[in-house]
């Protein structure tokens, strides 16, 4: 779905030689994806890719159909969960703000995979009606905002990484880095700096009407084509823009990802030699000490796999945006294959919106599967916990009823077998015993001894607990 045309990457001039590594790409990729090329080295008509594009594209609009409904949902229920109080951090105003830029580019995705691919006929998918106007603009804006949108996913994927790594090496630094203000400040600079990025884009193409006039009808229809503006081809725009995709679109946010994910890899090794060598050398502490080692170890426990998800993160990321990033590179920086290097692109588009999409899906299982607290958060806010602690109320309840019954009849049978003897249970001393097992029952049963909430906030305070107390 790419406006660009490969005639525009003739007209470029800062093109270098082909390079021995380049020749061996071209290579490598001409014989795994192409089966006949008649000759010419850019005729993609009998080869194998352009035969996966055209079945692939027959199911492209329902499954990335699915895929939107199930990324809007997820991403949805991520800025829920990370905007609660008591999961604010720097890393969460950044999770949050990559959740919001995912969610909106999908609320264009949508209906743009419905119109464009499940109601077009096999002939013009990823194509809009030429002749509606609504159609051809809808088409451009929201090319022009998934753009944006998607840069900006790109840079705040780096500025996650970059602040993890600074919170973990750099204690110096720590204070600045670990305050939701700062991540906030960050996350405006990238939308800033991301949106002036993606102006040449912006004024690159215009729509023009053209006027289909034929001599043997009397009807005249009306269609609409994307032109270059006059402004673009007075600044060479094209060049600039294909240059802002494939390197500041592309690769450099994949470098910078790359070092990053293998430094943090690197914090987690040295975390986890240092928690072994402290495990080998712990003296046994009192009681006490052990509860407050027991926490420490917890939390940095967390504190790994909080490390652990993000490079996750970083490493799906990498996963989708590096072929298309080397490719597009690849097809500037040739001489004599760009037209080959940039078919190839245009012929795995779908699959890469498709692996982009599903990208931008996952984020909240895997954040489920890494993060307790996300976990705990997640259940307070939509009922689990509450229905949990409910249903073991009533059992708990259920439990006690019977245990009070239970102990009813073996009074009652031990009085009978004791009638005969000196001593008697009186009714009242039956009784009183009753109300203690009752009493001993619902002190266990309390929610001050059996803690179901992982939140360190107590639900009600020592002085109002004892109020309860005297008044019952």
């Amino acid at each position: 779905m790419s406006p660009y045309s490969s005639e525009s990457f003739n007209q470029t001039s800062p093109y270098v030689t082909s390079t021995f590594a380049e020749q061996f790409m071209y290579n490598v990729s001409k014989s795994l994806l192409s089966n006949d090329l008649n000759g010419n080295d850019h005729d993609f008509s009998n080869s194998s890719l352009v035969r996966y594009k055209t079945l692939y594209r027959e199911y492209h609009g329902i499954i990335s159909s699915f895929v939107c409904i199930f990324g809007l949902t997820c991403n949805l229920f991520n800025i829920i969960v990370l905007t609660r109080p008591l999961m604010r951090s720097s890393t969460n105003t950044i999770l949050t703000s990559l959740a919001l830029s995912d969610l909106i580019k999908m609320l264009f995705v949508l209906p743009a995979v419905i119109i464009f691919y499940c109601l077009q006929t096999s002939q013009h998918k990823s194509e809009p009606n030429f002749q509606s106007r609504s159609q051809v603009t809808f088409y451009m804006v929201q090319m022009l905002v998934t753009l944006t949108l998607h840069c900006i996913s790109t840079w705040l994927t780096v500025l996650l990484a970059g602040f993890r790594f600074v919170f973990l090496s750099c204690k110096s630094l720590t204070p600045y880095v670990s305050t939701p203000n700062r991540a906030l400040l960050g996350v405006c600079t990238v939308v800033f700096i991301s949106t002036i990025l993606c102006i040449p884009s912006y004024i690159e193409h215009r729509l023009v009407e053209v006027i289909n006039n034929d001599t043997n009808a009397t009807d005249v229809s009306k269609s609409y084509i994307f032109a270059e503006t006059k402004l673009s081809k007075a600044l060479s725009l094209r060049d600039t823009v294909f240059v802002l995709h494939s390197v500041i679109f592309k690769l450099i946010p994949c470098i910078l990802l790359l070092v990053f994910s293998f430094l943090l890899i690197q914090q987690l090794r040295h975390a986890l030699e240092n928690a072994e060598k402290l495990q080998k050398h712990s003296i046994p502490a009192s009681n006490h000490g052990q509860n407050g080692r027991g926490r420490g170890r917890r939390r940095e426990k967390e504190n790994r796999r909080t490390t652990l998800m993000l490079v996750i993160v970083c490493v799906l990321f990498l996963v989708t945006e590096l072929p298309q990033g080397a490719i597009l590179l690849l097809s500037f920086i040739s001489k004599n294959n760009s037209k080959y290097y940039y078919g190839i692109y245009q012929h795995l588009g779908d699959t890469f919106d498709i692996l982009a999409l599903i990208n931008n899906s996952v984020n909240f299982i895997l954040y489920c599967l890494m993060s307790r607290a996300f976990r705990d958060t997640f259940k307070q806010t939509f009922g689990f916990e509450c229905y949990k602690v409910a249903q073991h109320e009533s059992s708990t309840s259920f439990a006690n009823l019977s245990l009070i019954k239970n102990r009813r009849k073996q009074l009652s049978a031990s009085f009978v077998k004791e009638q005969g003897s000196n001593y008697k249970y009186s009714d009242d001393q039956r009784t009183s015993i009753v109300l203690n097992d009752v009493n001993l029952l619902k002190k266990k049963s309390s929610p001050e001894v059996i803690n179901h909430s992982p939140v360190t906030t107590p639900l009600l305070k020592d002085n109002h607990a004892n109020e309860l107390t005297l008044k019952s």
